[in-house]
């Protein structure tokens, strides 16, 4: 059974908290949003596109490419504590929101808890670094970056993260990189059931298996590296089918992705790039194409190194 709840009103993990004043606009509402949202598990939405900033610095090349991806269309910002460029994500957005003056509520931004810093108190500490270097009283999406070997320490993470949803501190709590062993484990003690499960998808490393788990109780996948970190871009399959809709291949990605349920988290610094992926939803792959795509998954290609288990 889950460990029983502990109430916001007894919680000690009150003083962990950043203490800094959310930004506030009183200016008009911002313009009509371009991304499709996608509703969780806990009745919150989310933008289905996001600006992914994975090894971006924390300087004003990723202020720049956040302002960029804000002015257009993202609503959604996808960090984390070990991208070390929370402050820079924080400075472009809250000059955004006072230049705009977009609400901020209006924008969604996820950051997450790095290995180290697994454990009850330990999660808490990194929730609250993590507010004060965006600059924000609370996160719309946080998640356990990866499962920790210390199935304890693990369990006490997740038992943070439901304490923080309760406090407000999140609205949204999920884990990335959990393979279908470590999410399992994780149902059987969880209270709240992760939103979402950020992982590699992209149409040559589908995990099909723990997509399905993951369907079955209605987490999100969140797909991370879905250009395949750019290695497959020249793949001849994607490259004809790009042709014939008149697309990029990274569109024809993009939209294979989305087109299955899928959050995207493309990543990009350059602004021509940034508009680019975001014009990758406006049309539709025919069943033939998704079916030719789909045949491209037997390959399992994984690029990246946070994979914990084989699924």
């Amino acid at each position: 059974m889950a460990p029983s709840a502990i109430t916001p009103e007894t919680s000690p993990e009150r003083q962990y908290f950043s203490k800094k004043k959310a930004f506030v606009s009183r200016g008009p509402l911002s313009r009509t949003q371009s991304v499709a949202t996608i509703k969780l598990n806990d009745g919150n939405v989310i933008p289905q596109v996001a600006l992914g900033v994975y090894k971006a610095p924390n300087g004003q090349e990723t202020e720049d490419a956040v302002t960029a991806a804000l002015d257009a269309g993202y609503r959604h910002i996808d960090s984390a504590a070990r991208y070390a460029n929370e402050e820079a994500c924080g400075r472009a957005i809250s000059r955004w929101l006072q230049k705009t003056g977009t609400r901020r509520e209006d924008i969604f931004i996820c950051s997450k808890l790095w290995d180290a810093d697994h454990g009850y108190e330990a999660t808490f500490n990194a929730l609250c670094s993590s507010l004060d270097k965006f600059g924000l009283d609370y996160l719309d999406l946080y998640l356990i970056h990866s499962p920790s070997d210390d199935e304890e320490k693990r369990l006490e993470s997740w038992r943070a993260l439901e304490t923080a949803q309760k406090l407000g501190k999140v609205k949204s709590i999920g884990v990335s990189n959990f393979g279908a062993a470590h999410m399992q484990n994780l149902l059987e003690h969880a209270r709240v059931i992760p939103a979402v499960n950020q992982v590699e998808v992209h149409p040559f490393c589908q995990r099909e298996a723990l997509v399905e788990l993951c369907n079955k109780y209605d987490i999100k996948i969140e797909a991370y590296s879905p250009l395949a970190r750019g290695n497959k871009l020249e793949d001849p399959t994607i490259n004809a089918i790009a042709q014939k809709y008149g697309k990029t291949p990274a569109q024809i990605l993009l939209n294979w992705n989305a087109a299955r349920g899928n959050i995207v988290l493309p990543k990009s610094l350059t602004a021509s790039r940034i508009q680019s992926n975001l014009n990758s939803f406006d049309f539709t792959l025919d069943s033939r194409d998704i079916a030719t795509i789909d045949a491209l998954g037997s390959e399992n290609y994984v690029t990246g190194s946070m994979h914990k288990s084989k699924d």
